[in-house]
């Protein structure tokens, strides 16, 4: 299985390259990429801590970081269920659970925001439509410290996900659209639109990529495209993986 698997991986990268990069030639629109490390630890039904190191590399040198830790609730266990396509994440099929966490960002010292302080919190839900889509809302809150500065964040998004098996891979194919509603500046309000896929690599490792379009807001957003390249670990701990097995 790993071949084919690293053989597709390796096909969406050169796609992603070959035809997206190229058509970013622009010099009104900003090029990024941005890679990123998720960590999963799922503690036991209700409870799941989750990590992060993410990146951007723009002008081939890498220009801010972020690093952020969390702590995730689900629901009651009469409210969720299974992942028919045995993707490795512990949260799917839930269908509604909360995040709070924290991040931390630092910029180059040339950059007006230099340092990044968000707590962040949001709910989150799931619905099951038809063809087997899944439609994920989020309702997100960043309480943002910018150089000491108060600048919370209010974004919604809403994910359709489709989850799909064949005899070599488990994988996804999404789309979500989310939007920056800046609180104490609304002329830098912003709207993202995204597409990607999520490949089950091994039983504790999957890789996600995906395109995404920041769209202009007059004189004060540029526009944005960007490549994300996302590798998520998972773990779980032994009461956790009992608790599974005792279900099967």
């Amino acid at each position: 299985m790993r071949n084919p698997v690293l053989k597709g991986i390796l096909l969406v990268v050169s796609f992603l390259n070959t035809h997206f990069l190229p058509a970013q030639d622009s010099t009104s629109t900003q090029k990024q990429i941005w890679p990123e490390l998720d960590v999963y630890y799922r503690i036991n039904e209700k409870f799941r801590l989750y990590s992060l190191i993410s990146g951007t590399r723009a002008n081939s040198e890498y220009t801010d970081g972020t690093a952020g830790i969390y702590l995730d609730y689900f629901a009651l266990p009469w409210l969720k269920g299974r992942n028919k396509t045995e993707l490795s994440d512990s949260g799917r099929g839930y269908i509604w659970w909360f995040r709070a966490g924290y991040s931390y960002s630092d910029a180059p010292p040339g950059d007006k925001k230099k340092v990044v302080n968000t707590f962040e919190t949001e709910t989150n839900n799931s619905f099951r439509l038809p063809e087997d889509i899944i439609l994920q809302t989020r309702n997100r809150l960043d309480w943002r410290w910018v150089n000491g500065e108060f600048q919370p964040i209010y974004r919604p998004r809403a994910k359709f996900i489709r989850n799909l098996k064949t005899e070599y891979l488990t994988f996804n194919a999404y789309l979500w659209g989310e939007y920056f509603f800046y609180l104490n500046d609304n002329t830098q309000n912003r709207f993202r639109l995204c597409f990607g896929t999520q490949i089950k690599v091994l039983r504790y490792l999957s890789f996600e990529t995906y395109y995404l379009h920041q769209f202009q807001n007059k004189q004060y957003v540029e526009p944005l495209n960007a490549i994300g390249l996302q590798f998520n670990v998972y773990f779980k701990s032994k009461q956790y993986e009992r608790l599974l097995a005792s279900e099967q």
